[in-house]
């Protein structure tokens, strides 16, 4: 018994020997043939072999578009006028001891350029506002161009094209990232890369109430003399009849008065218009504009307002305010913004936008739509104006948004504030034939400092 179990050994160990020959002699791919990273029509490209081990009788067949290539079967390949934009690769087979054995190369892009990694974006100091852009080191062949792209969330920042970025207001929260186009020299498609994102840490707001009008005066008393100005008339006097938007009414300084419970009426009447006389005959309309021109201007902060609307088809609501350099600077360039403007017609509408010398009459910003109709209750219009950005909201929610990104931006310096109730014009349109009497009501107007930004000028 005990021979046996020694010859069942030797026999194992036998086996055993053999397979270990067997596998140290198989055939195997030492490294793999590989080919120029570029290429384009015209271009030769050049193998380097595969190596094997052991050696063996080696073939070698070129691959355009995973189809082998008849008669492709040296060392070198033309890429040809026909083959401008599709993939190469070459494969090498070695025959060793009768057993064949396939090694493939790298496959290249013709006509693109060859990038290894992307751009990355990071904080050039600890404060992080400001990031810049580092590119890939090795690009083949060079490009003959680069050009810079910031995006914000994936979409475009107007104006935003060199390899460094402030952080603005609006990028607070947001995602950040470059894309890099890559000029191609003669023969080369361009090429688009984009970096991670970076977020900067979302913007808390501060708000601190520093002034406000809350129109507690007796009933049927005038705006505060020391806030408000009346301006009156049609505009012909200020060369802009019709207010510039051929509105209908004459602005009387008594159509605005509080009333006795803590708001300020703002009333628009047909009743007795025609004894005045507008640019266009006897007026239509009376109503009233109140300005602080030249007694109370505002720099940044916040800016809100509660009012009811002016219901009727044709009613214009507005409260705005322009550039105090409006008699040196003239408008648009001046630049205006408006807090919130209600047309008649559209009553569930809330309008929010900024106009400088490029976005002149149609502005920029937004329309949102309530559910509710704006004259039948109260709301809330705010902005909050930053040295970077302009931001809308109507009872406490965002609609709207303006940054900072060409000549558009016209709100570096004071501004004053109106509030009048136009009737008709350009935006107003056709006054409804049964309307006789409406108002606008507002009951406070109120600013604010936005994490300490902002300040309130007296003249």
């Amino acid at each position: 018994m005990f021979r046996k179990v020694l010859a069942a050994i030797a026999v194992l160990g036998f086996l055993a020997a053999g397979q270990s020959a067997s596998s140290a002699s198989a055939p195997k791919v030492v490294s793999a043939p590989s080919i120029n990273n570029y290429a384009t029509v015209g271009t030769t490209v050049k193998l380097v072999h595969a190596k094997f081990s052991p050696t063996g009788k080696i073939t070698t067949a070129w691959y355009y578009n995973g189809k082998a290539i008849a008669g492709a079967t040296g060392t070198s390949y033309k890429i040809s006028s026909k083959q401008a934009t599709g993939t190469l690769q070459v494969k090498e087979t070695a025959t060793i001891s009768g057993k064949k054995l396939t090694s493939a190369s790298n496959t290249i892009f013709v006509g693109k350029l060859y990038v290894v990694g992307a751009p990355t974006v990071a904080y050039t100091d600890g404060t992080q506002t400001t990031m810049k852009a580092t590119l890939p080191t090795q690009v083949l062949p060079a490009p003959t161009e680069l050009k810079y792209q910031w995006l914000r969330n994936g979409f475009d920042l107007p104006g935003e094209n060199t390899d460094t970025h402030t952080v603005a207001t609006s990028d607070k929260g947001a995602l950040i990232s470059i894309k890099v186009t890559y000029t191609a020299p003669k023969g080369y498609l361009s090429k688009d890369l984009t970096s991670a994102t970076l977020q900067p840490a979302e913007l808390t707001r501060v708000y601190q109430q520093v002034w406000s009008d809350e129109f507690n005066g007796a009933a049927g008393a005038a705006p505060d003399a020391a806030v408000w100005s009346a301006q009156n008339g049609d505009g012909s006097a200020e060369r802009n009849r019709g207010w510039g938007n051929n509105e209908l009414e004459y602005y009387k300084a008594n159509l605005s008065t509080t009333d006795g419970n803590g708001s300020l009426v703002v009333q628009a009447t047909s009743v007795g218009a025609a004894d005045q006389q507008c640019y266009y005959g006897p007026c239509s309309w009376l109503s009233s504009k109140y300005t602080t021109k030249g007694k109370l201007g505002f720099q940044y902060g916040r800016i809100e307002a509660r009012i009811q609307g002016a219901p009727g088809a044709g009613t214009w609501n507005a409260f705005w305010a322009l550039g105090a350099n409006d008699t040196t600077t003239l408008w648009p360039s001046c630049g205006e913004i408006d807090f919130t403007e209600l047309i008649g017609r559209s009553p569930n509408d809330v309008l929010g936008y900024s106009h400088g010398p490029v976005s002149r009459g149609g502005g920029r910003g937004n329309t949102t739509t309530l559910t509710t109709d704006w004259s039948t209750g109260w709301h809330t219009y705010a902005v909050d104006w930053l040295p970077d950005q302009l931001v809308w909201y109507v009872d406490g929610q965002v609609y709207g948004v303006v940054d900072k990104y060409d000549n558009d931006w016209k709100y570096d310096h004071e501004f004053y504030l109106i509030y009048n109730l136009a009737m008709g014009g350009n935006l107003g349109g056709d006054v409804a034939a049964n309307l006789t009497t409406t108002s606008m009501k507002i009951d406070w107007i109120r600013f604010s400092t936005i994490n300490g930004v902002g300040s309130v000028i007296t003249h």
